[in-house]
């Protein structure tokens, strides 16, 4: 009886103690370890700004990761980009600090472009050499300029 006793004690607490527990949930509680994720979105461009001899999806690709470094304020020395389809690739690199101008301030940066199956041929690359701007730093970044390097 004693046995029958303490083992109905134990249940009734246990399904107590356990239904105290959603009346504090810390479903709401905020800790801070992780911080939100900005949104990057490609860098805009007029498609009159479209470098000649880059494929379109290329091009968004690499404004993609041209955008991601842009937002990681320099802090990455070269941000990739992959066309799995055309099995391309490259990188997104900054080339030195934001230069101020009008209101805002503007960013080089070069773009490379490879055949992911030939990454060290000589002929295998393209390289695009351009500058990014925006009005303020709320503002998105655009393209204000990109061209594609000669070979000499």
């Amino acid at each position: 009886m004693r046995r029958t006793a303490a083992v109905a004690t134990m249940a009734g607490l246990a399904l107590g103690l356990g239904g105290c527990a959603s009346l504090f949930s810390d479903d709401a509680l905020t800790t801070g370890s992780i911080s939100p994720v900005p949104q990057v979105r490609p860098v805009a461009y007029s498609a009159a700004d479209m470098p000649r001899g880059v494929a379109p999806d290329d091009w968004a690709l690499a404004r993609e990761a041209l955008g991601e470094a842009l937002a990681a304020h320099g802090t990455a020395p070269s941000v990739p980009w992959e066309n799995p389809g055309a099995n391309r690739r490259g990188t997104v690199t900054l080339v030195g600090p934001a230069q101020p101008r009008d209101a805002g301030s503007c960013r080089g940066f070069l773009i490379s472009f490879v055949p992911a199956d030939q990454p060290g041929t000589e002929d295998a690359g393209k390289w695009v050499e351009g500058e990014a701007c925006r009005g303020s730093r709320a503002a998105a970044w655009k393209i204000d300029q990109a061209r594609l390097l000669q070979r000499t």
